[in-house]
């Protein structure tokens, strides 16, 4: 898939998207708050930990442009400012492909809740009927 978001953590949250789609005809951006409130209390736990891990990297790669800035009188903050960032972005990467993976299995293993808490008929696992009918009612008509 090309890359259609200037970092990699929004073609991996759009890969995210796609595959739901694809798998179920789910969109997960209407689905997603009213899932969120069928999820166990560990398994919302569980999301927001890997959340805060993303949020903790992009203030890791943040704190890189006031050292980068130091560097026009310090020289050598050039290097603590490269250093942060490299780390601020690795662990954005890993965070942000943990939350997707977190996110993408809440999908698998919680979708016929979501069904069925919106009074949508799903004897068994989500499918691509049930999640179709699941993304009408939701965009309600749009």
């Amino acid at each position: 898939m090309e890359p259609a978001h200037p970092c990699w953590t929004g073609d991996r949250v759009r890969a995210l998207d796609l595959r739901v789609h694809q798998a179920y005809r789910l969109d997960l951006d209407s689905a997603w708050s009213r899932l969120w409130l069928v999820l166990s209390a560990d398994t919302r736990t569980e999301l927001r930990t890997a959340r805060e891990a993303y949020d903790d990297a992009v203030g890791l790669t943040a704190w890189s442009l006031p050292y980068l800035l130091a560097a026009v009188w310090w020289w050598p903050s050039a290097l603590i400012a490269l250093g942060l960032a490299m780390v601020g972005v690795r662990r954005g990467r890993a965070a942000m492909d943990a939350f997707a993976e977190l996110v993408e299995s809440a999908v698998d293993l919680h979708g016929r809740d979501l069904a069925l808490a919106l009074g949508v008929d799903c004897p068994g696992r989500l499918d691509r009927e049930t999640g179709l009918e699941i993304t009408a009612l939701l965009c309600k008509g749009a």
